[in-house]
């Protein structure tokens, strides 16, 4: 029986080898190519061993890089900013925390809020910066079942569903009585919606464009969150109607 390695530089190398193998394999081949790349190369994995294990994984990593440098890193530059701006990357990854950012998400979760009493109150207690509240504003498409929401503004989000799915009748109306999230982000903070933008994995198409349509439409009616700079707690904005009920997802 083989017991974990204690060293630190072998099991960054090997938890980089396992993101690019399991995770960006047929999704980033960049970002699979820059993975394999890091867990070879000792001045990087160095780097990385300086920091507390939970800030050394390669989503945090390669967005702070590309929150330094404004593009996407390769090895060279990974390597310039470990030994140039060795403290500037340290204090992004120990400042940062990786987020979900990705509001299709919500595509998952319309069918089955459909089918809860309405109106809902939503509270979410996740890290996407309140993108996945806006549930009601997005409209939908199920391989060709589409679903309009309440903002023609913002993103269509398609999704091909399989099996019995109970998809939610286009012409039923879906309000939300009340929506809250805990965020340690703001997208009405131009740093925190960059933050999100950097950790966007390149060679996913249609990302960029979905994240920034959802931050859009955050901006135009903010939904009340509390996290960062604000109160510790969080508490619904207005009330369920008669008969409704209450979500709570961590998407």
């Amino acid at each position: 029986m083989s017991l974990p390695s204690q060293d630190p530089l072998a099991g960054a190398a090997g938890e980089y080898r396992r993101f690019a193998r399991l995770e960006a394999r047929g999704h980033s081949p960049a970002y699979e190519a820059l993975a394999m790349a890091v867990a070879a190369d000792r001045p990087v994995l160095a780097f990385l061993a300086s920091l507390p294990p939970g800030k050394r994984q390669p989503n945090l990593l390669f967005a702070a890089a590309r929150y330094l440098l404004g593009e996407p890193a390769d090895i060279g530059a990974l390597r310039r900013l470990a030994a140039g701006r060795r403290d500037e990357l340290a204090r992004v990854m120990r400042a940062r925390r990786t987020q979900t950012n990705e509001p299709a998400r919500c595509a998952t979760l319309l069918p089955v809020l459909a089918q809860l009493p309405q109106p809902l109150a939503l509270l979410e207690v996740g890290a996407s910066a309140g993108l996945t509240l806006l549930v009601d504003r997005y409209s939908y498409d199920y391989g060709g079942h589409k679903i309009a929401g309440t903002d023609p503004a913002a993103p269509l989000l398609a999704c091909q569903a399989r099996g019995p799915v109970p998809l939610p009748d286009p012409r039923a109306q879906r309000r939300l009585a009340g929506r809250a999230g805990r965020q340690p982000l703001d997208v009405a903070d131009a740093d925190d919606a960059r933050w999100l933008e950097c950790l966007l994995w390149p060679g996913e198409h249609g990302r960029a464009e979905r994240l920034a349509a959802a931050i859009a439409a955050a901006r135009r009616d903010p939904p009340p969150v509390c996290g960062r700079g604000r109160p510790a707690r969080c508490r619904l904005a207005g009330q369920r109607g008669a008969g409704g009920g209450a979500g709570r997802h961590a998407a």
